[in-house]
């Protein structure tokens, strides 16, 4: 597989099939395996690019200042496109992902076709009582990444028993995870807000999320109503991340929405 390197790091990529371009972002802490199913279900159709961000799975290292870790990152994705020769893609970011596919538009909005949001949020500032509450109980959730493997596998197991996809995969994730780039980059999404600013993205936006919690569908709606050209989905019987709890749901939206989007023209 291959290595580009830019910025004082190596990123790792995955390059598979041909036709227009689809590149997507996994999320914390996971790695370009969690798209297994999207890159078997589009890569007859489509080229499917599925990078490793700095600080996760094979790529190289996440060091500095918090505040640069989601330019860094959206840096390293603008290069690997020059590098490719490919002008414009449509990106696909799940959880954290969508977070980095938030911030690539807006920072490189001319190398964006068109963009598919799944499971994120525009922002974490909560609105009212209810949902501070909640962001609290995830944020101390957060910290169980500091359990051995070994004692964080029951939580996912008992968490994903209804998705055996997922569960497999963040069992994965969990085995493999860069504990302290992780932290980093959670760091990085709390110091966010992209919600006020998304009202600049022009492209054609999808957003997917999974009906389990009731916050991340509240959370998806407050942001893409923000977005003038976007749609919103909501998938019964899943959770982040929607794309490995029913993935063959998720893949018929995405083909769907691709199907739409004008590539000829901006």
């Amino acid at each position: 597989m291959p290595y580009y390197n830019t910025n004082q790091t190596a990123i790792f990529y995955t390059d598979t099939g041909r036709g227009r371009p689809i590149l997507f972002i996994h999320g914390l802490g996971a790695s370009s395996a969690m798209f297994e199913p999207q890159v078997a279900a589009f890569r007859t159709g489509y080229r499917v690019l599925c990078p490793d961000l700095r600080g996760s799975g094979q790529s190289g290292r996440l060091t500095g200042p918090i505040a640069t870790i989601l330019d860094r990152q959206c840096d390293d994705i603008a290069d690997l496109l020059d590098y490719l020769e490919l002008k414009q893609v449509v990106l696909c970011g799940v959880s954290y992902g969508g977070v980095v596919t938030y911030h690539f538009a807006l920072r490189h909005p001319d190398k964006v076709r068109a963009i598919i949001i799944t499971d994120s949020a525009g922002d974490t500032d909560p609105t009212s009582l209810k949902e501070r509450l909640i962001w609290i109980s995830l944020c101390t959730a957060f910290w169980l990444i500091a359990l051995p493997a070994r004692l964080l596998q029951p939580i996912i197991r008992a968490q994903y028993r209804r998705w055996p996809l997922a569960c497999a995969q963040m069992l994965r994730i969990v085995g493999h995870l860069r504990k302290k780039e992780a932290v980093l980059q959670h760091f990085a999404i709390l110091r966010t807000n992209h919600t006020r600013q998304l009202a600049r993205i022009h492209c054609p936006a999808l957003g997917i999320v999974g009906n389990t919690l009731a916050i991340s569908l509240k959370l998806m709606q407050r942001a893409m109503q923000k977005i003038a050209r976007s749609e919103l989905y909501v998938i019964t019987n899943a959770v982040d991340p929607t794309n490995l709890c029913q993935p063959a749901n998720f893949n018929r939206l995405v083909q769907q929405f691709l199907h739409k989007i004008n590539w000829t023209s901006r």
